[in-house]
């Protein structure tokens, strides 16, 4: 009876790992071998995106959230906005359309909808054709850090992330 026992409880734990795991949903991607973080500071990024020889165009507005300017770069395959924060520029969102981009789980552009979801699972928000997966943010007030697809075709045709910061 004992041995029974022993069995079932074996069995259980080895069929609780079927299926595999889902990858982490973590606001990350990588470009050109880098892993750039939602929580790396605007220098950081770009100096990331100015190594791999990009030139961009740069605009500014008056933050209407914060004190300072929110500022945008906009290179040949990825887009990047900051905003001003005790007066340095942090890293709101990052996205990219073009070049070698992936998730640190893999997903690239060109990928299908079903890889995305078969990697990260089915906890995404959809909006036309975005999904969206969201972290929970440290304070009610904040807007969410987040990893997102967007899709033409069915195909990833660009992978975003936004950093979690404070709602208008």
């Amino acid at each position: 009876m004992k041995k029974a026992i022993g069995y079932a409880v074996v069995l259980a734990l080895l069929l609780t790992g079927c299926g595999g795991s889902k990858a982490a949903a973590d606001p990350a991607l990588k470009i050109g071998g880098v892993t750039i973080e939602d929580t790396l500071s605007a220098a950081s990024v770009l100096d990331v995106l100015n190594g791999l020889g990009g030139s961009y165009e740069y605009a500014e507005a008056i933050s209407c959230v914060y004190d300072g300017m929110d500022k945008t770069y906009t290179y040949e395959n990825a887009v990047v906005y900051t905003y001003p924060d005790g007066g340095v520029d942090k890293l709101m969102e990052l996205y990219c359309t073009g070049g070698d981009v992936q998730t640190p789980a893999g997903i690239a552009l060109g990928d299908s909808r079903d890889q995305v979801v078969e990697t990260y699972g089915d906890g995404y928000t959809e909006a036309g054709t975005v999904l969206s997966y969201e972290k929970e943010t440290a304070s009610p007030d904040n807007e969410p850090a987040s990893l997102y697809f967007e899709f033409t075709d069915g195909k990833v045709s660009a992978i975003g992330i936004i950093s979690e910061h404070r709602s208008e």
